[in-house]
């Protein structure tokens, strides 16, 4: 999960701090920076592998550091920031989403925000509203942006800037990415005290509150291994089951599958797979997954050269390792459980643009049989039979001869999902003339929806759906109104939410048998 320090560098950042001791002089830009030191210092012990940009404004932004793994450049570059004018938070914003958008080329991939600023909205009340409407929030990918000023928390200029502060908190978590539940919110973190001590207590708090390691096993049958999740992986809130998942301790591999049989299912957060480093040993690196290079062989006599292979971390066995090699030749993921009712796959990956470096990746499905609908239930996969002369094990696709029928959906263009969604309205405007149409029309858009992943499509069809109910007529037939109504439940009824096999029905009509 990249973080994007934003460090506020405007006139009001070099104001002197007063303090008791008159050996030492310090400045809110001094205070920032031991905070950010402190910031780079956790990450060092506990996730070294997190993306880290540093970003300066006023009232223009500058890059000063892109995403890097390199903790000591951005400490060095604290040291030279070049001092701005006035507090333009709107327009640091706006650079930070274009810094995540150009690097990151894409809408999915979490990111966290510190900003860091004197306490000052830099506005008065008027232009404070003003300046909440031209806020870019939310941002088009999950994100949540701590605060952090650096100030008194008695001092007046902070309780004029609190409610910009939690104005832009709140924001940042009403992105629709965000509609999953598995981030959490971001929080203002107010100092105790204007000083050194008192900001890196805040710094450490946010910290150990959302940069927390996560350990678990990884098992497959009599093997296993202490590894590391990386980013730790958060709790999961499914609103249409009124269901909250939790990653267990362990992670169990049940079975294994082509990778062109698995396809691309939607993953909810994906996380890099770090086994931990044997006693005496550093982790190795990820980098070395799968590496050909040969392990010199050491015969048990001789104690001393044993002894110095075991403590270089590339010569010590570790199923992971294992694991990987064998997932990257054979071509083939694991499909491991999560949870109850609750299923992921791990992966050998190279990040592309990260030069190619290759990584044992878990990709966390949606929760339920059905996260990979072409595959059929997960939780009645199991092994090939013994002898079978086909190829073709999976996808299992008799259950896929739907008596509703209907073509495909493509919905490559946003015109194309406005075109279906208008026709199923006019069917229901048209009730109850065109009651099997509508029906048909709503399971075709349902099946694409849940193969897709795109269950808020569901909901958004059944709130319409609702409305035109509410919009009937006084002379439409009371048939009209039971049926919208009837429509709008099923689609949102939280037993079949996400059963690609159910087929809707007009009320009063039996279900008919598919095979």
């Amino acid at each position: 999960m990249p973080t994007v320090i934003l460090m506020d560098v405007s006139l009001s950042m070099s104001r002197p701090v007063p303090t008791s001791d008159t050996t030492e002089t310090h400045t809110r830009h001094t205070i920032a920076t031991a905070a950010v030191n402190t910031f780079l210092d956790y990450l060092t012990i506990h996730a070294k592998l997190e993306y880290v940009a540093l970003v300066s404004f006023s009232s223009v932004y500058e890059v000063a550091v892109p995403f890097t793994r390199d903790f000591d450049s951005i400490r060095s570059k604290l040291l030279s920031l070049e001092e701005g004018d006035k507090t333009c938070i709107d327009t640091a914003l706006l650079g930070v989403n274009q810094l995540v958008l150009n690097e990151w080329g894409g809408c999915q991939t979490p990111v966290q925000i510190i900003l860091i600023t004197d306490g000052s909205s830099g506005v008065g009340a008027i232009g404070r509203n003003r300046m909440v409407q031209a806020l870019p929030l939310p941002p088009s990918y999950p994100a949540k942006i701590h605060i952090l000023p650096i100030v008194s928390p008695h001092d007046p200029c902070l309780q004029h800037a609190m409610p910009l502060y939690q104005k832009i908190v709140d924001l940042a978590n009403n992105t629709t990415s965000n509609s999953n539940g598995n981030m959490s919110r971001g929080t203002i973190y107010c100092p105790d005290q204007l000083s050194v001590p008192g900001v890196i207590t805040a710094m450490t708090r946010l910290c150990e509150q959302h940069y927390q390691e996560f350990w678990c096993t990884l098992k497959c049958g009599q093997l296993e291994a202490r590894v590391q999740l990386f980013p730790a992986p958060q709790t999961i809130t499914l609103e249409e089951l009124a269901a909250t998942y939790t990653l267990a301790n362990q992670i169990h591999v049940i079975g294994f599958i082509q990778q062109q049989e698995l396809s691309t299912p939607i993953a909810l957060s994906k996380h890099l797979v770090i086994p931990q480093a044997q006693p005496g040993t550093t982790p190795a690196p990820r980098e070395n997954y799968g590496s050909k290079t040969p392990t010199k062989e050491v015969s048990s006599t001789d104690g001393s050269a044993a002894e110095e292979d075991m403590s270089d971390p590339s010569k010590v066995p570790n199923f992971c390792v294992l694991l990987h090699g064998a997932l990257k030749v054979e071509g083939m993921a694991a499909v491991v459980l999560l949870g109850a009712d609750w299923w992921g796959t791990l992966t050998a990956s190279c990040e592309a643009s990260r030069g190619r470096r290759s990584c044992l990746l878990l990709s966390v499905m949606r929760p339920g049989a059905s996260a990979a609908p072409w595959l059929g239930a997960l939780d009645q996969l199991g092994p090939a039979e013994e002898g079978t002369t086909s190829t073709d094990t999976f996808p299992i696709r008799s259950w896929r001869s739907y008596s509703s029928g209907g073509s495909a959906c493509a919905w490559a263009r946003p015109h194309a999902l406005l075109a279906d969604v208008q026709k199923v309205l006019r069917h229901a405007r048209k009730l109850p003339d065109k009651t099997q149409h509508l029906f048909k029309e709503l399971n075709r858009l349902r099946r694409a929806a849940i193969s897709l992943g795109f269950s808020e499509l569901l909901t958004a069809i059944g709130n319409a759906l609702e409305r035109e109910c509410t919009a009937l007529p006084p002379t439409a037939p009371s048939e009209c109104a039971l049926q919208l109504a009837h429509a709008a439940n099923a689609l949102r009824d939280p037993r079949t939410a996400l059963d690609i096999k159910h087929t809707l029905t007009p009320l009063g009509h039996a279900t008919p048998m598919t095979h």
